[in-house]
């Protein structure tokens, strides 16, 4: 038969239709001995060999003291703090924040193979290195700074402070309030006193230890619920006492509005970061959902962190008051920020209250000379007392006759829900502070300057969040959670370095 002749079935020749095809065994019964360059594992531009170049530049002496075993002297050694740092930066940049995950990466994940020269590192040790080591990882944080500042990465002439709420790792279950709260609080501390009279003679040293752990650990746990307890119903007084809330599995937790718009226990990272290249100076985690009152506090981390405060600092509205333009003042830091706005909250009170558009405020008149004003039925309401709010304003309080309203025929119109006084009315204006504040804001410069402010203050937010993927923490207490947000934020800004002078550098080293 020919060629042109020759037919095709199913992609193969008529003549081979009933012959086997031949394909590449596998065999997977057989044991193979590897030659491993663990050097050649990953490139030269990877992100393992930037983390182990920059932890080498870092001073580790705080965590080199804890390390008991010592040459001479029995004992099994322990992983050096650089691979462990090593490894968890590296981890935490691939959005891993779990120990047991990151100890099954290291036996297959290249960048943790070269890290590891091809070993392994249990999850226990993992576990214990981050959440041990709260001061020796403020050292490092501080370290870090340095290296960044010495590299022209950090300026500290204008920063950006933003908060972001990131969720607790307990959940909603434990929440309590009012009465429940206060049950549970007896029958928990009942309970213990319970286990501590049980006799554990027929229980063996180890689960004698173990029980021995949970009562010890829940006996915190309620006890801190109760501290925290008190504390709130002191802030609040016995009149909003029924609204604490307290989580009862992890007490320092607040219940706060995440980004989502949902409700749910959780902290406050606020963060402050160098407008030039976008690099964290300072982090402070709060149990308070409000960012008003933390200005202060990061400003004065900053100063910890970095030797010095800066000259500006780029705020949204939830940090413009008065207390904060003084703070800021004092410490000689301007604040930049937008214009508070004014009379909304009054006009939407008015509608609540059933005040006719009529005898509104602006149907008042006011008579600076005396003080006073006069309503549109010509009773004239004197001034009472001033009030400084925290919104960096000072406010009047003005207040007609109960007689003079109780006989008025519009009163329903003008103050149906003032039984028991006449109608008041409130003068507003800003304090001396406030009043700077809004004039310096009305220059295009600074106008200019606030619009910088979400480019900055939010980078930072996002890439924690995104890339490092920590929306919810994996430790409890405000402590340890202050130390997992510190390995973010180191972890953060070691990316930074690596995309703003480690790679940029190689490039140029590879070129010439």
């Amino acid at each position: 038969m020919t060629d042109s002749n020759r037919k095709l079935v199913f992609g193969q020749p008529t003549g081979r239709a009933s012959a086997s095809p031949r394909v590449r065994a596998v065999n997977r019964e057989q044991m193979l001995m590897l030659q491993i360059d663990v050097e050649r594992l990953i490139p030269e531009d990877h992100a393992a060999r930037a983390i182990w170049e920059l932890s080498g530049k870092l001073e580790l002496k705080a965590f080199y003291e804890q390390v008991k075993a010592v040459e001479g002297r029995a004992g099994q050694p322990r992983f050096d703090p650089r691979l462990m740092i090593s490894i968890w930066v590296y981890g935490l940049s691939r959005g891993i924040n779990s120990a047991r995950e990151l100890s099954e990466w290291c036996r297959w994940e290249p960048g943790l193979q070269w890290l590891c020269a091809m070993g392994t590192v249990n999850y226990h040790s993992l576990s214990t290195f981050r959440s041990q080591h709260g001061e020796a990882l403020k050292q490092l944080f501080v370290e870090l700074l340095g290296v960044l500042t010495a590299e022209g990465l950090v300026e500290l002439e204008r920063l950006a402070v933003d908060g972001t709420r990131i969720r607790a790792h307990c959940g909603n279950a434990g929440g309590r309030k009012g009465q429940r709260l206060q049950d549970y609080l007896k029958k928990a501390s009942g309970h213990l006193e319970e286990l501590e009279q049980e006799t554990e003679e027929s229980l063996q040293a180890r689960e004698q230890a173990a029980r021995e752990r949970s009562r010890r650990e829940r006996q915190q746990r309620v006890a801190a619920a109760r501290s925290v307890f008190e504390k709130l119903r002191q802030e609040r007084g016995e009149k909003d006492a029924a609204e604490v809330q307290v989580n009862v599995n992890e007490p320092e937790a607040r219940v706060m509005k995440q980004p989502e718009g949902s409700f749910a226990a959780g902290y406050n990272l606020q963060l402050a970061t160098d407008a030039s290249k976008k690099i964290i100076v300072a982090a402070v985690i709060s149990d308070r959902g409000a960012d008003r009152g933390l200005l202060a506090e990061v400003l004065d981390a900053v100063k910890q962190t970095s030797g010095k405060l800066p000259k500006e600092v780029l705020v949204d509205g939830g940090y413009v008051s008065a207390n904060n333009l003084e703070q800021s003042q004092r410490r000689g830091v301007g604040l930049i920020g937008p214009v508070p706005e004014t009379g909304g909250s009054a006009r939407k009170q008015a509608e609540q209250r059933g005040v006719s558009e009529a005898y509104r405020k602006e149907a008042f008149c006011y008579d600076s000379q005396n003080d006073t004003y006069q309503c549109p039925q010509g009773k004239l309401l004197v001034h009472i007392r001033p009030r400084e709010r925290e919104a960096g304003r000072i406010e009047h309080y003005y207040r007609a006759k109960r007689g003079d309203c109780a006989r008025c025929a519009h009163k329903m119109e003008c103050c149906p829900t003032a039984w028991n006084q006449g109608r008041t009315v409130t003068r507003t204006e800003p304090s001396p502070l406030m009043a700077e504040y809004r004039q310096k804001m009305q220059t295009e410069g600074y106008r200019q300057l606030y619009r910088t402010r979400s480019e900055v203050a939010e980078f930072p937010n996002a890439w924690i969040k995104e890339k490092l993927k920590l929306r919810r923490f994996r430790l409890s207490g405000i402590t340890k959670v202050g130390v997992e947000s510190l390995w973010a934020v180191i972890t953060y800004n070691a990316q930074q370095w690596i995309r703003l002078s480690w790679r940029p550098r190689l490039t140029t080293a590879t070129a010439a």
